[in-house]
This record gives C-alpha cells, sequence and structure tokens, in this order.
C-alpha cells in the first residue's frame, strides 16, 4: 500500500532530482531553489519579495534567505525605490544573467533523465494532473 501513496512517490522524485542539481549547480554556489528563482527573475525583472512568494508560495522567512544568498554570490542585487525605501525591487546582475544559461542547460538534463522512456502525451497527462494537484492542495491549504 505504501507504494500506492502519490505524495511518497512525489517526495521521493523531488528529493532525487534536488539532489542531482545540487551537484550539478555546486560549482556555482546555488542550490535548486535558488537557481529557479534567478530563472523567475530573468523572466520577470525588477520584481520584490511579495512576487517572488506568491510565484513559489514559500514563506517571507524563506524568500529573504534565498535572496540573501543570490545577493551574496552577486547574482542579484536589491535596489531601493525612491518614493518607499521598504520596497526592494531584486534584479539579476551580469553575473546572474551569465549563468542563466547554464542553469537551463542543468535542469534540462534533469528533466531529461526523468521523463526517459515515458510517452509525450503521458508527460503532458502527469503535468497537467501535477498542475490540477498543487491547485487542489493549495485551494486547501489556504482555506
Amino acid at each position: 500500500m505504501l507504494k500506492k501513496i502519490i505524495g511518497r512517490n512525489i517526495s521521493i522524485l523531488y528529493r532525487h532530482e534536488y539532489q542531482y542539481i545540487d551537484i550539478k549547480l555546486k560549482k556555482y554556489n546555488l542550490n535548486k531553489v535558488q537557481a529557479e528563482v534567478l530563472l523567475f527573475l530573468k523572466d520577470n525583472d525588477n520584481v520584490n519579495h511579495k512576487e517572488i512568494n506568491d510565484f513559489f508560495l514559500f514563506n517571507k522567512a524563506t524568500i529573504t534567505k534565498i535572496i540573501t544568498s543570490l545577493e551574496n554570490n552577486e547574482y542579484v542585487t536589491r535596489i531601493s525605490n525612491n518614493k518607499d525605501q521598504r520596497y526592494k525591487c531584486i534584479s539579476l546582475t551580469e553575473k546572474g544573467i551569465n549563468i542563466i544559461s547554464n542553469i537551463i542547460e542543468i535542469l534540462q538534463q534533469s528533466e531529461k533523465i526523468m521523463i526517459k522512456d515515458i510517452a509525450e502525451e503521458d508527460i503532458e497527462k502527469i503535468s497537467t494532473i501535477l498542475s490540477q494537484m498543487v491547485e487542489n492542495i493549495t485551494q486547501e491549504k489556504e482555506s
């Protein structure tokens, strides 16, 4: 019965993928989550902590820790808003921009390994189902 619990398999998949990607990103002083935040910033320049949190559904302390680490490694910069000093925009630095292609390559390698020998229609179905599962649990958590 335990092998049929969906959450268990998702958890195992997540942990193994995380470990694989972390090993590949180690030379850049990054982990998987930090890399994903950098990719988010590539497509969403000058965002604040709340906007990052709304996308990733982390808590504020986690976002702050991630951004601080990225800033310490010179991948991002925080820029104060002239109208409100409490509002900080987060942007990629030149170093952050330059690492994006490496991150994409590593994430694509990982995904290629995960979906090996799985039919395209099954991959699409899995993606749709997982998205719905995330939506379901998120709605339940928020209510």
